[in-house]
């Protein structure tokens, strides 16, 4: 089942979800790329990223909801944006290669890592890199609720499955993928500490990615609604309040780079 993307409700937090990919741009190791591919490319924020790092580089974004392409395109007129299935680059005889082959929060949505990062890796340019940032809240008390929610008899009947649906693997998972082909690689974590107005601004924020599957097979807005509250209250006193009313959620992120000979 595709997952509907709604651009509006995943920029709600634009500066928080842009983070990791000037993060994980300013890492890279490449002076003057001439092409690049943003896999995964949402409403355009990441590919602003790297457009900003590098002007002159051709840059390709690629996304596979026509929303996110369509708001892209609207927003930014010096790329190109291509409507794709992320898990089908390189299949069906297409040759295309870039210097920079880059995703950031993306493939946690792609199964079967073990062929895709590789044949990711293989439509990198020689002397390029693939880089790539991936969630890696699998434990964070919010998606443990979500899971838990999701398998309530109240809702299983609807929601099954649906969490599983996105994927995570440890570092030395894709350490052990690419250390066999890569010129250099490095593997790091790292957890950005999002200080938010509210509980509800837990939802609000994973409302918009890993909660819309969920979300998409309940009947009506009512269940979705009650959904999200007990999705909420299954993890608000993991979220205490600061001084100041605001909530800290932690949010760790796994990034890899691997340079090709």
């Amino acid at each position: 089942m595709s997952t509907a993307w709604d651009p509006g409700q995943y920029l709600k937090f634009r500066d928080e979800r842009t983070r990791p990919s000037i993060d994980l741009a300013a890492r890279l190791d490449l002076a003057s790329p001439v092409s690049i591919l943003d896999v995964g490319c949402g409403p355009g924020n990441s590919t602003e990223v790297l457009h900003d790092r590098w002007p002159a580089a051709r840059i390709t974004g690629l996304d596979s909801s026509t929303d996110m392409i369509e708001r892209a395109g609207a927003a930014h007129d010096w790329g190109e944006w291509v409507c794709a299935d992320a898990a089908r680059l390189g299949e069906n005889g297409d040759r295309r290669t870039w210097d920079i082959v880059f995703s950031n929060a993306t493939l946690q949505w792609i199964p079967d890592h073990e062929r895709l990062v590789p044949r990711l890796f293989g439509l990198v340019n020689r002397g390029g890199a693939l880089a790539v940032q991936v969630p890696a809240n699998a434990g964070s008390p919010l998606h443990r609720s979500l899971v838990r929610t999701a398998e309530d008899p109240r809702w299983s009947r609807f929601t099954a499955g649906c969490a599983s649906r996105l994927v995570y693997h440890a570092p030395p998972f894709y350490y052990g993928l690419l250390c066999g082909g890569a010129e250099r690689l490095e593997v790091w974590e790292t957890t950005y500490h999002h200080a938010l107005a509210d509980h509800s601004a837990l939802v609000e924020w994973y409302k918009g990615t890993g909660m819309r599957p969920c979300l998409e097979r309940l009947p009506d807005d009512a269940s979705r609604r009650e959904f999200e509250d007990a999705v909420l209250e299954g993890c608000r006193a993991e979220y205490p309040r600061q001084p100041d009313g605001r909530i800290i959620y932690p949010f760790p992120r796994l990034f890899f780079i691997a340079y090709t000979h």
